[in-house]
This record gives structure tokens, sequence and C-alpha cells, in this order.
């Protein structure tokens, strides 16, 4: 008889259909995260009995020395016995005396895991989270200010995260950890208050039994008809997400969030769904970026948010690199705004005629007079000027992108034909406007064609 056929019959059943449920059938690897504390080695046997081919990952931190050793230990003799493959993670040296521990160990655990998953092409992740960690992390984000993503943080499933133990609490685990005769290791930070979870684990748990016995499995509740909800609220706002957010006509690959998104009276809910897969972007300061010039634009966990006339423009933030000067030739590329969408790259080719024709083009592929020696391809610069085919004057580039209504994410990638490395003369900004200085008199008898081809 296995040690996970000695648990209760009810007991027995209700894991057996939580892992059925959460992970299938047994057929790929599933990457178990085990310390070695009654959790997780109660939801390791619980796996191994069902048959899942098991990969035991543990992290040694360090921190509490023999202690830590020890458990190390324990974790490889069981999955030696078990016949388990097991990969331990050892933290860098000192890695206890930096600020934000249990969010850099948080990190290092998480970042093995997903690492070994990779490898192992495995499909999931099982940690031994059970019900009073949900219950603290309710409690903790409840305290702090969140919405339901915070409240139900720790979800059944998550991605490729699993935890078959999430309904459980943790008397019900240890109970039937016993019964079984199982073996675990206990780590004796947990019996103190350092840590915020450990001081509502010891001190606002037990005063809120007090009050209200019933405390553990009403959150529990709370928490699964808050999931439902969560839920619900995701599939409405997608099924209804054409009317708030789409991708953008005029920038490739960038998302547009529609002012009127801003202005609905569930706003709060409908822009952090949408947002929500991006970065947590404030709904006050993107209405105040929607009433903003065009150009203005918020940044946030690698992500900026763009005020333009299509509306609220989601972009990655890119690496700020220096664009290149390029020297004239018969084939280059650059990146073009065409006056209708935006080209990250385009080739242009410039070829020549030995007298004028009849179609001097446009301003995307124009004809026109050998250029300057001294002309180059650049980026725009503050400080230069066209004097614009067909009209009077001089006028600022920076003015002539506006005009065009260039997307503000991309104004200041774009490359122009420049008389200088300089600030100033500039001969064309292709596909928005074209310098009186390379205009095509009657008389021409060697001009220039350009022409476009996108990649």
């Amino acid at each position: 008889m296995s040690r996970w056929n000695k648990t209760s019959a009810p007991f027995r059943a209700a894991v057996s259909a939580q892992i059925q449920s959460l992970l299938g059938p047994p057929s790929e690897p599933v990457v178990a995260m085990v310390s070695g504390g009654l959790d997780s080695m109660l939801l390791a046997e619980a796996l191994l009995a069902h048959g899942y081919p098991l990969h035991v990952l543990h992290v040694n931190y360090g921190l509490r020395g023999a202690e830590s050793d020890a458990d190390e230990a324990f974790v490889r003799a069981w999955a030696r016995e078990t016949a388990c493959p097991i990969r331990v993670v050892n933290a860098p040296e000192h890695f206890g005396a930096a600020p934000d521990l249990q969010a850099r160990a948080r990190d290092l655990r998480y970042g093995a895991a997903s690492a070994w998953r990779d490898e192992l092409k495995a499909s999931v992740i099982t940690t031994a989270h059970h019900a009073d960690d949900a219950i603290e992390t309710f409690l903790l984000f409840a305290s702090r200010g969140t919405g339901i993503d915070g409240l139900v943080s720790l979800a059944p499933s998550q991605g490729y995260l699993r935890r078959p133990l999430l309904e459980f609490h943790k008397s019900e685990l240890r109970a039937e950890a016993e019964r079984m005769g199982l073996k675990w290791r206990e780590d004796a930070s947990n019996e103190g208050d350092k840590y915020t979870r450990n001081h509502l684990r010891h001190h606002a748990l037990p005063a809120l039994e007090q009050a209200v016995p019933q405390v553990r499995d009403g959150i529990r509740t709370t928490m699964r008809r808050l999931r439902h909800l969560q839920k619900f609220a995701e599939v409405a706002i997608q099924r209804e997400s054409a009317l708030y957010t789409a991708m953008s006509r005029r920038l490739p690959g960038a998302r547009v969030l529609y002012r009127d998104a801003l202005a609905h009276p569930h706003s709060e809910v409908i822009v952090h769904q949408l947002l929500k897969p991006y970065a947590p972007f404030e709904l006050e300061a993107l209405r105040h970026l929607a009433d903003s010039q065009v150009g203005s634009f918020l940044e946030r966990d690698g992500w900026r948010i763009w005020a333009d006339r299509e509306g609220l423009l989601l972009v990655p933030c890119a690496q700020e690199e220096p664009v290149p000067v390029y020297p004239v030739g018969s084939t280059f590329r650059i990146p073009i705004w065409d006056g209708e969408v935006w080209h990250a790259a385009a080739e242009l080719q410039v070829s020549e005629l030995r007298k004028r024709p009849s179609n001097l083009g446009s301003a995307l592929e124009p004809v026109t007079l050998p250029l300057p020696g001294a002309a180059l391809w650049r980026p725009w610069l503050e400080g230069d000027v066209i004097h614009p085919l067909g009209l009077k004057g001089r006028k600022k580039v920076s003015d002539a992108l506006t005009e065009a209504k260039v997307p503000s994410p991309v104004r200041r990638d774009v490359v122009v034909l420049a008389a200088s490395e300089a600030p100033g003369e500039v001969l064309w900004i292709p596909g928005i406007r074209l310098s009186q200085a390379l205009a095509v008199p009657s008389d021409a008898a060697h001009v220039l064609r350009w022409t476009v081809n996108y990649l």
C-alpha cells in the first residue's frame, strides 16, 4: 500500500479531482517546486501516485546555514528514493544581505522553474500553495488597496502555474500528512514575525477567527466567487473590446485605446482589463494624458502610452539607439511615413533619367534634380527647415510632421534628406514634403527618379 493511499478517501478523491482538472492526463513532464516542507512533500506524493513524470526543483537560499543544507539533503533523498529527476538551485553568495529578500527569492525560484520547464518542454509547474496561503494573500492585498486581481492573485491556474492544493486548509493537509506517515522539514523562520505574511498568520488571522470563527471558510468562499466575477468581467470586456481598443491602422504593432473607454461609467474595470497584459497604468493618469497635447506619453514597466490623434497608442519602450547617418547612394533603407501608415523599413532606389518626364511623381516617389554633393540621410533635428515645393517661405520640419499626422511614438525616427549633418536645410521628407531646391525645371536634361519598396 502506497503512502498516498493511507490518506482518507474523501481527501484523496478531492485532491485527485483537482489534479486531473488542472493538469490533465499524466503524459508530459511536470516541474514540481519542492521545499521539503509539509505542503510540497504532500503534493509531490500525490502527483507521483497519479503517475505524473515528476521533475523536482529545490532552491537552497542558504539563509539558515546547516538547516538549509539539511532541507536540500532531505529533498535529494526523497527524489533518489522515488527515482525523480531533481535540480537544486543555490542562491548567490550573501543573498540574504540585500533588501527585498522575499521578492528576490520568489524571482529566483520561479525563474529557475520556468527555465527548467522550457528545457523539458513541460506544460506546467506545480506549487503547493493552500487555502491559508491564499487567505493571507487576500488580507495582505486588501490592506494595501487593490482590485480583484490582487485579491485572487493565488488562483488554481495561472498561465503555466498549477496549484492543486489551493482549496485545502493547512490543518486539513497536516491531518492527512500525519495519517499517511509523511516525513517533512519544518522551517523555523516561519515561526517568527519578521515578515508581514507571518505576522498576519500568527496575529491577524487568529484575532479574526476569535471574532468570526468561520473566517477561513468565509474568505475562501469569497475568493472563489471573486474568481468567477473576474472571469466574467474578462470574457464580457473581451467580447466588447472592439468598442474600446484595436490595433493601430497607422502604426503597425501598436495598440490603440480609444478615448471613449476612459469616459465609460465602468472605465476603471474596462481599462484595467484591457491594459492588464501590458502595464498597470493608473486610470486618472490616462485621463490626464488623453487631455494632453499630442506627443505626450506615460511610461510604465517597459511600455509607453502616447497621446495621439488615433487615441492612446500603446507601444513597448524601444532601446534608445542613435539613428545612423546614411550616405547618399543608389539604394538604401530608411523608415518612411507614407501619409497613411508608418513603415519601419523601406528601400529607396534612385535611377537616372536623361530628360524630364511628364509625371514628376509625388512627395513619396518624386522626380528631382541631382543632389548636392554634401547631401546625406539623417534623422531630422530641431532647427531643421524645408522650403516646400509649391509654397512660399520655409517651414519647420517639426510642423511638417505635425501636419502630416506622423504617429507620436515614431516622430523622432523620421529620416530626412538634408543638406548637411548640422540642423538646417532639408531637401526632402519622404512621403511628406519635397524642397523647392530639388524642383525640376522644364528644361532639365538630367534628373533622378525615386521609387519605394516596402520591406
